[in-house]
């Protein structure tokens, strides 16, 4: 029952960083195709999905690596993340994560997106 609570909470967070929606808008603009938090892996979501590639982005900020508040337990996210790159490997989709851990950068987005690009 624990991973329904993680899925429950996973699903319940909408919030997108602007980097997050900024590298979203370019994987559309290069594969139509691209979802955005779609719940396709038995309920669990990538922040970006790219069918056509079989690719789910997931966008991890900061607190995917350090307790940043006594409300949200580090533990609880990274097993989270596990579960959800479970998921992810097997409906057949490669999981690709970036890892996000400063402020609005578009110059940051498009490096990490270059970086997607060579990687697929």
């Amino acid at each position: 029952m624990a991973s329904l609570g993680g899925l429950k909470s996973a699903t319940s967070q909408s919030r997108r960083s602007k980097n997050e929606i900024l590298f979203y808008e370019m994987c559309l603009e290069r594969f139509p195709d691209s979802l955005a938090n779609e719940p396709m892996f038995d309920g669990w979501d990538g922040d970006i999905i790219i069918p056509s590639k079989k690719v789910a982005i997931l966008w991890n900020g900061v607190w995917h690596y350090k307790q940043i508040s006594k409300s949200q337990s580090l533990k609880q996210v990274q097993t989270r993340d596990k579960i959800k790159i479970e998921k992810i490997t097997q409906y057949g989709f490669v999981p690709y994560i970036v890892k996000d851990l400063g402020k609005h950068n578009p110059t940051f987005v498009k490096e990490e997106f270059d970086k997607f690009l060579k990687a697929l």
